[in-house]
């Protein structure tokens, strides 16, 4: 079959499956079904008691392959797992493979195939990778990309309900990549009569890596009912600050903190710290006296009370790991370690009935009695670990369904995922967390990509805005802006500026007293959020550096550039390359300093068909707002104190009897930075000028902006 440059063929007779791109082939190998007894069942096999049946679509420049295998004997048979390809590609180690994390926290980038993100130590191996993946190759989970000289395959499977499917490679020293596309059946019965058929696999040779990642979300989101909620939440969480520390004084203390700075928060979230041990969720710790009560100073302060949980995470001494072992997931008798938290921690097995009924009498607290509309839910990947559970379904199946029980009672109650395993949460979860925790500092030597550091959040929210509004709204985690932390001034910026151009959620989590006022500026000017923006560089390096958000209603755009390095370094922003038309114009907003002082945006000059160039600091960004310049000379909206330049808050822009009008929604007024060449002023000779640049502040709904010549 061939669909656009994409060419796979199928033997039926012998199940072997070949990948072309315009004749040049990238990938060679078999498909075949695996049994729990080790034996690989393939196309034209003698086993007369096991058939298989391959199906090969078209799918608009891709194909999509899915594989079905039916019990014909009388006994019942063990299935381990769906190898859609198992064989070689002709990738080596001068080319790059796009390796997808298995949960929120697992790091997702490009690298090149003779690198490798550093090993994760015995203790964190529960927690951040699939334990039933083998530890001696490289792992991608759901999708994966190779690219080189040769071209791009993208190969990715497009339903998640029922398998945790992966990707296994490895390129050896004469540089030959192996590679299985794996759909684990986790060892399933297959009853006499019965059927199975894998996830289908979506082969692309056609698209580049950004298209074709871009496609596979919108089929996964269209075949699982993904839940994008149509405007992200802003809030104050409370944990980068006081972590398990905190008390109810502590978030009424951040209300009244919050009420007088005004700013644009929706959420206020009370995070770990509340409960006396997780799975223990209902019996308060000590400062905590009445949750109900706790969420009705929120709502009276006019925000949406959040809460946060981990359902399917135990404690080893809580009351409910005592009072219920048979409700744990076991492994030959004994409770699956769930990786280290508070002592030894356990994972619930979420198949038990018993389980299942403690899952909706706690959510149903959570939510019916003391009223919290917002949910975080953490650690999720441990209702997905190998173990022995109650009912013989598979790992993906038993996580889902715990999602499923308490989506049911918790309605349509804001469900945020953190820790999670990805494609296996679509449908369930409105927000998710796409990275590690951030923290407050960048990075710390020998620790691996998945640990709580600035840089590791950074990476994982620049791969994966892909996901972004198609399977869910994307959580960056929070932004920490007070000046007592570890990070550098650049570093607050860059991660600002990200967070405002990619559109995901936006949540704050310092304590308020501790935020000077460059820090509460700075994250106003990420407020209300974008709908969305594009990153720019997929596929080519581990760390994208660009990233970009446009404005519909006049062609504008924001464009972030961002430094890396451990150096400063200078960098180029074109906006030719950005906005159309022969002239154009452009604003820089924030450059991160070489030192480490604020910078100073609003005297910055406009510059006029030009590139913007600037040296910033480690970590740093410049960021600029760029416009075409018309052919009549007259002022233009070319920027806002908004760092992603009101991309979705302008709606329209016109000029009109030499006035611009532009139509504004959002819930408070904004500055827009007018470009105003010489001969014109604003007809208001109060109104601010900067160089040639004139501030005018929008309201929500129509404004008219009148200026004059000096003719």
């Amino acid at each position: 079959m061939t669909t656009g440059a994409t060419t796979v063929l199928v033997e039926q007779e012998t199940g072997r499956v070949h990948v072309e791109n315009e004749e040049q082939t990238l990938l060679d190998g078999h498909l075949g079904v695996r049994l729990a007894d080790g034996t690989v069942v393939r196309p034209g096999d003698d086993d007369a008691s096991l058939t298989t049946a391959v199906t090969l679509e078209a799918a608009d420049g891709a194909a999509d392959l899915t594989l079905t295998v039916t019990n014909e004997g009388d006994e019942p048979r063990r299935i381990q797992a769906f190898d859609l390809l198992d064989g070689t590609a002709t990738f080596g180690p001068d080319d790059r493979v796009f390796e997808h994390g298995y949960q929120s926290w697992s790091p997702t980038a490009t690298l090149g195939l003779d690198e490798r993100f550093p090993p994760e130590t015995e203790r964190a191996r529960p927690q951040m990778v699939d334990l039933a993946a083998p530890d001696d190759v490289r792992t991608s989970h759901g999708l994966t990309a190779l690219t080189g000289e040769r071209g791009t395959v993208t190969l990715g499977f497009l339903d998640h309900e029922a398998y945790l499917s992966r990707f296994e490679m490895d390129t050896d020293a004469e540089g030959t990549t192996q590679v299985r596309a794996c759909c684990p059946a986790d060892g399933v019965t297959l009853e006499p009569g019965e059927s199975r058929a894998s996830a289908p696999l979506r082969i692309d040779a056609t698209r580049s890596l950004p298209d074709a990642l871009a496609a596979l979300a919108e089929t996964i989101a269209d075949r699982m009912d993904a839940r994008v909620p149509e405007r992200a939440p802003t809030g104050w969480c409370s944990w980068y600050h006081y972590f398990t520390e905190v008390t109810a004084d502590d978030v009424r203390t951040n209300l009244d903190a919050l009420d007088a700075w005004d700013a644009d928060f929706d959420v206020v979230q009370l995070d770990d710290g509340y409960e006396v041990a997780f799975g223990d969720w209902r019996t308060l710790d000590e400062g905590f006296d009445d949750m109900r009560e706790l969420r009705e100073d929120v709502a009276a302060a006019g925000y949406t009370p959040g809460l946060w949980l981990a359902p399917f995470y135990v404690q080893a001494d809580s009351d409910l790991a005592a009072a219920h072992p048979e409700w744990l997931l076991t492994r030959d008798g004994e409770p699956v370690d769930a990786g280290p938290r508070h002592g030894p921690m356990y994972a619930l097995d979420t198949t038990h009935p018993g389980v299942e009924r403690w899952l909706r009498e706690t959510f149903e607290t959570v939510v019916d009695e003391w009223g919290f509309d917002y949910l975080k839910l953490d650690f999720l990947y441990a209702a997905a670990l190998p173990g022995d559970r109650t009912e013989d379904v598979t790992r993906a199946t038993a996580y889902r369904h715990g999602l499923e029980v308490i989506r049911e009672a918790v309605g349509e109650t804001f469900v945020l995922g953190c820790g999670a395993p990805q494609f296996a949460s679509v449908g369930l979860v409105d927000a998710m967390r796409v990275g590690p925790d951030t923290a407050p500092y960048w990075h710390r030597a020998g620790e691996s990509a998945s640990q709580p550091a600035h840089e590791n959040a950074v990476r994982n929210v620049l791969n994966r805005q892909f996901t972004h509004r198609r399977l869910w709204l994307n959580d960056p985690d929070c932004q920490l802006v007070r000046s007592t932390t570890d990070l550098t001034s650049a570093e607050r910026e860059s991660f600002a500026a990200l967070v405002a151009l990619t559109g995901g959620t936006n949540v704050l989590s310092d304590a308020l007293a501790e935020i000077d006022d460059a820090g509460r500026t700075l994250f106003e000017r990420t407020l209300p959020p974008v709908t969305n923006g594009h990153v720019d560089g997929v596929g080519e390096r581990e760390f994208p550096n660009r990233v970009v958000c446009e404005r519909p209603a006049d062609g504008a755009v924001a464009v972030a550039a961002f430094n890396w390095t451990d150096e400063p370094r200078t960098l180029r922003v074109d906006p030719r390359a950005h906005v159309d038309g022969t002239e154009t114009l452009a604003w820089v907003t924030l450059a991160s300093p070489t030192t480490d002082g604020e910078g100073d945006a609003e005297t910055t000059p406009v510059v006029h068909d030009g590139v913007v160039e600037r040296t910033v600091a480690p970590h740093g960004t410049v960021l600029v707002h760029c416009a075409s310049r018309p052919a009549a000379s007259r002022p233009v909206v070319l920027g806002a104190r908004h760092l992603a330049n009101a991309a979705t808050q302008v709606r329209s822009v016109e000029w009109r009897d030499a006035s611009l009008r532009v139509t504004l929604d959002a819930p408070a007024p904004m500055d827009l930075v007018v470009w105003t060449p010489d001969e014109w002023r604003r007809a208001d000779t109060d109104a601010a000028t900067t160089g040639e640049t004139t501030i005018v502040t929008a309201t929500p709904g129509e404004n008219r902006f009148a200026f004059t010549t000096s003719d």
